[in-house]
C-alpha cells in the first residue's frame, strides 16, 4: 500500500491457503502481514494451542516499529460441533470451523466482543520496515 493511500488494507485468507506449510511458517506469514498493517479475516478458528503461540510470536516480535497484534475469533457450529471439535483435538486433529480476525494493535480496536459476533474500528497506520 503506497503512502499516499488512506485505508486499512483487509486480507482475507481461506483455510486452504496454510496447507502444505507448517504452523510456524504460517504464524511467520501471519506476523509478517501484519507488520505491513494488513487486517487478515481468515476463514478458520484457532484452537486455544495456536492462539497462544500466536500471541507468543506476536511478543517476540515487538519493537518500536511493531506493537503486536489484537486478534479475535468465532467459531460457529451447535453444541454437536464444538463436541466433535474437542474429539478430533484429543486425536491431534483441527477441524474448527469459524473465523479469526488479526490484525496490528495500532490498527484495531475491539468494540465489541460475543459468540456470535465481533465489531472493530479499523484505524489506518504507517507501516513499519518491510512495508509496501
Amino acid at each position: 500500500m503506497s503512502k499516499k493511500q488512506k485505508g486499512v488494507p483487509i486480507e482475507f485468507i481461506g483455510k486452504d491457503s496454510f496447507d502444505g506449510r507448517s504452523f510456524k511458517e504460517n504464524l511467520e506469514m501471519i506476523i509478517g502481514e501484519v507488520k505491513k498493517g494488513k487486517i487478515l479475516i481468515m476463514d478458520n478458528s484457532l484452537n486455544p494451542n495456536k492462539k497462544r503461540k500466536l500471541i507468543e510470536k506476536s511478543m517476540e516480535s515487538v519493537n518500536e516499529d511493531f506493537s503486536g497484534i489484537e486478534f479475535t475469533s468465532l467459531e460457529t457450529g451447535d453444541f454437536f460441533d464444538k463436541a466433535l471439535n474437542k474429539v478430533y483435538g484429543l486425536l491431534g486433529k483441527d477441524r474448527r470451523r469459524g473465523l479469526t480476525i488479526i490484525g496490528n494493535s495500532r490498527a484495531m480496536e475491539k468494540v465489541k466482543e460475543d459468540e456470535t459476533s465481533v465489531s472493530f474500528i479499523a484505524k489506518g497506520i504507517q507501516g513499519g520496515k518491510g512495508s509496501s
